[in-house]
């Protein structure tokens, strides 16, 4: 091998050297936002201004808020009408006032969870998506209780350095008959 082939080749194999060593150091920054196995995963979102998650499997789809939503006579309030997305038509549902808060303002933040049962899909219009949160399981709250109304939906807390996070049940929500009587 020539000298200025041996000289390339050290020259490659020291970057490569330099690239794991960088490599290596910035993997131990890694673990803490890495998904473990006994992770539970799920959806982020505000509700009447409590931060609550739901399972990954529970929510279909996330939309912006639907630039026409026909409002259905003899409904009650927060049952907000009917959006036609890409051919469906999907209920909308201020899910905050359903559960006795305020009537969502709609902005730029405002977003639709598109769940699904039973074959059919239901929109819920919450003030704000988080994203996806990563809760270690040893974090669970045992016996954990959330009053008022949204109780009824929280089947399980996590409490992590930010805060407690209620885990709300849209399988509860879509089987309370309360919920699926939107008729006056």
């Amino acid at each position: 091998m020539s000298g200025d082939k041996a000289q390339d080749l050290q020259m490659v194999l020291q970057r490569l050297a330099d690239m794991d060593r960088r490599s290596r150091e910035q993997e131990a920054m890694v673990p803490a936002t890495m998904v473990k196995e006994d992770d539970w995963q799920g959806l982020a979102f505000v509700l009447d201004g409590v931060k609550v998650v739901s399972a990954m499997n529970e929510v279909r789809e996330l939309l912006p808020y639907p630039e026409s939503v026909t409002r259905v006579p003899g409904t009650k309030s927060w049952m907000l009408g009917l959006a036609n997305i890409r051919g469906e038509l999907l209920p909308i549902v201020d899910l905050q006032q359903f559960i006795g808060g305020g009537a969502i303002v709609v902005n730029d933040q405002s977003r639709v969870l598109v769940i699904r049962n039973k074959g059919a899909s239901m929109g819920l219009l919450v003030s704000s998506v988080l994203g996806m949160r990563h809760l270690p399981l040893n974090k669970q709250i045992e016996d954990a209780h959330v009053d008022g109304a949204l109780g009824q939906y929280i089947y399980d807390v996590f409490g992590l350095e930010d805060g407690v996070w209620p885990v709300f049940s849209m399988a509860a929500l879509a089987n309370d008959e309360h919920f699926m009587a939107a008729a006056l």
